[in-house]
């Protein structure tokens, strides 16, 4: 019975001992995966709500086909304008369809030198009529030419996108 309980304890030992080093290789391979993907994943820098949406961002032509008020979409663009005033806009491309994004209350802006970059939006695309007013205003900030604001009469339709959060690429 002695020999029975000495070799019970050392296959208990031997599976206690064998599982702990199976755990830290494994532990050790977890990590240095780990590791590995979150230095190939670019990094971005949030600006207003951070907390980024998991769905793969549409191209700003599909976001554009169905304008919502309530169905918030994320689309993954190139800026090729900014206010140059504040950052309190933007213009984005995918090469075929172009949008005027505004920040969400207000509440945030982006940097005023990043016209080029490749950038991710989250929020809402709409369809507005905006005021002649607005559209000259929006025009001017632009950099527009005095004749090209003038060039702008009556209401404009347009399709917009406000933006709840802008991921900025670091790298």
């Amino acid at each position: 019975m002695n020999r029975t309980l000495i070799l019970a304890g050392a296959l208990a030992s031997l599976l206690a001992f064998g599982c702990g080093k199976q755990s830290a290789e494994n532990k050790a391979a977890q990590t240095a995966a780990q590791e590995t993907a979150k230095s190939q994943a670019p990094l971005y820098k949030a600006f207003g709500d951070s907390v980024q949406s998991t769905s793969p961002p549409l191209a700003l032509a599909d976001a554009m086909k169905s304008p919502s008020k309530t169905n918030v979409v994320r689309v993954m663009a190139k800026v090729t304008e900014v206010c140059q005033k504040r950052g309190c806009w933007m213009m984005l491309t995918d090469g075929s369809s172009m949008v005027r994004v505004t920040f969400k209350d207000d509440g945030f802006f982006v940097p005023k030198d990043i016209a080029g970059k490749t950038i991710i939006a989250e929020g809402l695309v709409t369809e507005e009529i905006i005021p002649e007013s607005d559209a000259r205003h929006h025009a001017e900030d632009a950099g527009k030419s005095k004749a090209e604001v003038e060039k702008i009469k009556g209401d404009q339709k347009r399709i917009t996108m406000l933006a709840q959060s802008v991921f900025l690429p670091v790298n």
